[in-house]
């Protein structure tokens, strides 16, 4: 199909374009379009991952922390979800201070102050005791090939004080840009199936496994949904949202 473009008229209020129903038809086949392609490229299964940033290391956050090793020619890392859990130290030292206008980036390009994939706030990281966060995420106009993803401490300086630890939690797969399966990349392979959905507030599972599989369902932006899960059988499962959403589910 051909990119449909929506008609705005000549100058507002001339009556002389799409209406609102007709206009947003287009921009749902547009998506429709971009989804399927998108989602039938070849990748590798999700893979878990797992990466600690010391007391020691955290003050020295302005460093490249590569969490993800670059994946290798023609391939691009697709960064399903990253949680992180800050264990600040115990007085007198007490947790990281930095400035509020810093952000613990999590990018791709090689520019400490860009946020490809998300960033975690200030508040986050100068949390005084235990606290999990997932990384806000942000929708990078350019993902490069055969880069890694790492996480540092925008603003070019330090934290003023403070240690803690970070602990960092992700989901990633990798795509291959020629069409075959993924591999390599590091991290934990395991043994899961991602199935990707548009729009959808029931997604039947046919998937044979003759078990009763664990299930996780995350929007498009990693975000995990509240999913009701029925199990008709061991091969079969109908998954229930409300209200209906795109994204991806993950089973075992």
């Amino acid at each position: 199909m051909a990119r449909q473009e929506i008609n705005i008229g000549i100058v507002p209020g001339d009556k002389r374009g799409d209406k609102l129903r007709v206009g947003g038809k287009k921009i749902n086949e547009n998506f429709t379009e971009l989804y399927n392609f998108l989602f039938n490229v070849q990748s590798s299964a999700v893979i878990a991952g797992f990466h600690e940033i010391t007391e020691d290391e955290s003050n020295r956050l302005t460093e490249k922390n590569v969490i993800i090793p670059a994946p290798g020619v023609d391939k691009i890392i697709e960064l399903v979800s990253l949680i992180a859990r800050i264990t600040p130290m115990p007085p007198p030292i007490g947790g990281l201070q930095v400035y509020s206008y810093q952000t613990l980036n999590v990018t791709t390009d090689g520019d400490t102050e860009t946020q490809d994939w998300g960033f975690f706030p200030s508040d986050f990281i100068m949390s005084q005791s235990q606290t999990i966060q997932r990384m806000t995420p942000v929708f990078s106009t350019q993902i490069f090939e055969n880069t890694p993803v790492y996480v540092c401490l925008s603003g070019g300086e330090n934290p003023k004080s403070g240690s803690s630890k970070i602990e960092l939690f992700y989901l990633y797969r990798i795509i291959d840009g020629t069409g075959g399966s993924g591999g390599g990349g590091g991290g934990i392979a395991i043994d899961q199936v991602v199935q990707s959905f548009i729009n959808q507030s029931e997604i039947t599972v046919l998937h044979n496994l003759h078990k009763y599989p664990t299930v996780v369902v995350v929007d498009t932006t990693g975000r995990e949904l509240v999913a009701e899960v029925t199990h008709e059988s061991t091969d079969q499962m109908v998954i229930r949202l409300n209200p209906a959403a795109s994204g991806k589910l993950i089973y075992n």
